[in-house]
């Protein structure tokens, strides 16, 4: 009998797995909780932006000569006055002159009224150069157009977070820039900070001067980066971007780049913020140092060129799950969940650099890791679910897959 009874308990207890299993296996997150993410971690400190301080670097001014400092502070005489006069600068040649213009143009984005086709003209002689810097406007109408600049800063800080860290304020001056600048090489004043700030149209250094003005504004040092790019495959492009300082860090960031008119997801405007180097170089070009170059030739070049080598900030890293265990769905459900709640278009996932990024595109896309998410954020979803539709697009250059949701 006790055998018997025994036999009983076993058969029921092995009935009971059995049947446990067929559910785990047919819904293997009944019993599972919710993922959440990972919450983003980086060491910068909240401040109250009322209280932020401007701050004016002027990092290409230190990296010169003390020789050229020299002028540097002449050409910021004339420079701040209401209308263009030629000034006379001993035993200066017209090279030296044209490093420290551009020195204090990459200080100064504030400065729209030199004539970018331009600049300047000048008299060289064996003894020194005579200059005079060409105004775009002059008068009372360069004065209004500087109170216009002004107003535009403080517009653009009208929406500002009470309080905030340097990551967020960046991440809220790129949000502003993409939102109210379009790409726009037929504007007037394109490559001044106020043809993208108070006219809304720019191209690319009137992009990074607006960043450079808004960043200082909000106490974030900030610089220009001079090169070429490789966009749409036009090798050698003329182009300009900044370096932005994090905590000890430096960064490249490219806001421009961030605001492409093709672009189909939100994140996309996030791809160029705080990049190295290295990743910045993948369709990016340095202009030689200022040292290094040719001045008198037809070619660009850099004057402060600070090292990027840090990731800690890369903000795609930051809003973005990052796939470091392609087995560990926890992360990339999780991320799933929360754009389908906030009906967001798309999902994007970084791959870990320690990866092949094809081979883990082919798990996540042939493979059907990215279905077997989807089916893991919906068990948790009510309403809308994701539909299994998707289309996933890969960006091998940043690292990173992007799936567009559709809900059903």
């Amino acid at each position: 009998m006790i055998l018997k009874k025994y036999g009983f308990i076993f058969i029921a207890v092995v009935l009971i797995i059995i049947g446990l299993t067929v559910v785990l296996l047919s819904d293997p997150y009944r019993f599972r909780p919710e993922p959440q993410m990972n919450e983003a971690k980086y060491s910068l400190e909240k401040k109250d932006t009322s209280k932020i301080s401007p701050v004016k670097p002027m990092h290409n001014k230190k990296a010169l000569p003390d020789n050229l400092r020299r002028i540097y502070d002449v050409t910021d005489k004339y420079i701040s006055l209401d209308s263009a006069e030629s000034f006379w600068l001993d035993n200066v040649s017209n090279s030296d002159f044209k490093i420290v213009l551009n020195a204090y143009l990459y200080d100064h984005p504030e400065v729209f009224w030199i004539d970018s086709s331009s600049l300047y003209s000048y008299y060289e002689t064996d003894s020194g150069i005579e200059v005079e810097l060409k105004f775009s406007m002059s008068g009372e109408k360069l004065n209004s157009a500087k109170k216009e600049l002004d107003a535009a800063v403080k517009k653009a800080f009208t929406y500002v977070p009470d309080t905030a860290d340097d990551l967020e304020l960046e991440v809220f001056i790129n949000d502003y820039i993409v939102n109210h600048c379009k790409y726009n090489s037929d504007a007037a004043m394109c490559h001044s900070a106020y043809g993208a700030l108070v006219k809304g149209e720019a191209v690319c250094d009137g992009y990074s001067k607006a960043f450079q003005v808004l960043c200082c504004k909000a106490g974030i040092e900030c610089a220009i980066a001079e090169g070429t790019s490789d966009f749409n495959e036009d090798s050698g492009t003329g182009h300009m971007w900044n370096f932005v300082k994090l905590g000890e860090n430096w960064y490249n960031t490219d806001v421009t780049w961030n605001d492409i008119d093709s672009a189909k997801f939100f994140c996309e405007r996030y791809l160029f913020l705080n990049l190295t180097d290295s990743d910045i170089k993948k369709n990016h070009k340095f202009s030689p140092l200022y040292t290094d170059a040719d001045i008198n030739g037809n070619t660009t070049f850099n004057i402060f060129m600070p090292e990027c080598g840090s990731e800690e900030l890369r903000y795609i890293n930051i809003c973005c799950a990052v796939i470091s265990d392609i087995e560990d769905d926890s992360e990339p459900i999780a991320s799933l969940i929360k754009n389908a709640r906030n009906e967001e278009k798309s999902c994007a996932f970084v791959i870990d650099k320690k990866f092949s990024y094809n081979e883990i595109c082919d798990k996540l896309i042939s493979g059907g890791y990215i279905n077997e998410w989807i089916n893991g954020a919906n068990h948790y979803l009510s309403g809308k679910k994701i539909g299994m539709d998707t289309k996933a697009y890969t960006y091998p250059n940043q690292g990173i897959v992007i799936v567009e949701l559709n809900y059903e």
